[in-house]
């Protein structure tokens, strides 16, 4: 019998060296558990998802103009269950959304919150004091950080796609996530407040 290990990556930079956001992942949801620890910046899922998530997404025409949400929990999964938001979406990644915005509201012991789904690029724009930011890109897209500066150079990390992405309210402006434009792709920005 083997064992269940689980394998996490850590980026720890030496303040000497980097300013840069401490971040851990994993392809294990027990990773989520680390949402608690106050020395992290940011917890990523590199969780793994069907196979046909990435094929459904391609024979959906994804629409041109974003979504936006603000409400409680309730009223957000509410929204979500209308027809004209569900003929919009593949339904795999509604239900995804639902489960996500559920999720971050548990951990954020809050069910205050604004969901966007966009395809276009921009840097993140925080809705006031968020308790905890979730991330996600569905489809061929990207989302990235800046993850140091180095000797004067500013290089960024990427989230794969579907990959799940949580920034704690303690850190502050150190995780700014921002995303690609990209027609064949959705992301997920969701401030819990």
């Amino acid at each position: 019998m083997r064992p269940n290990i689980m394998f996490v990556i850590e980026s720890w930079p030496d303040p000497v060296l980097a300013d840069a956001p401490r971040v851990r992942a994993s392809s294990r949801p027990e990773i989520l558990v680390d949402l608690a620890r106050t020395d992290l910046d940011m917890i990523v899922w590199t969780r793994k998802v069907p196979n046909d998530w990435q094929q459904r997404l391609q024979g959906h025409q994804l629409p041109a103009e974003d979504l936006f949400l603000d409400g409680t929990l309730n009223d957000i999964l509410s929204q979500l269950k209308r027809s004209a938001i569900r003929e919009r979406y593949p339904a795999f990644m509604i239900e995804d959304v639902e489960q996500t915005a559920a999720l971050a509201a548990a951990f954020a012991v809050s069910d205050r919150m604004v969901l966007r789904l966009t395809s276009e690029q921009q840097p993140e724009q925080p809705f006031g004091k968020a308790k905890l930011r979730a991330f996600c890109c569905y489809g061929s897209g990207q989302l990235h950080w800046k993850s140091g500066t180095f000797n004067g150079y500013d290089p960024t990390s990427s989230l794969s796609p579907f990959d799940l992405a949580f920034v704690p309210s303690w850190s502050g402006d150190r995780v700014r996530v921002s995303c690609e434009a990209s027609p064949q792709a959705v992301y997920l920005a969701l401030s819990v407040l």
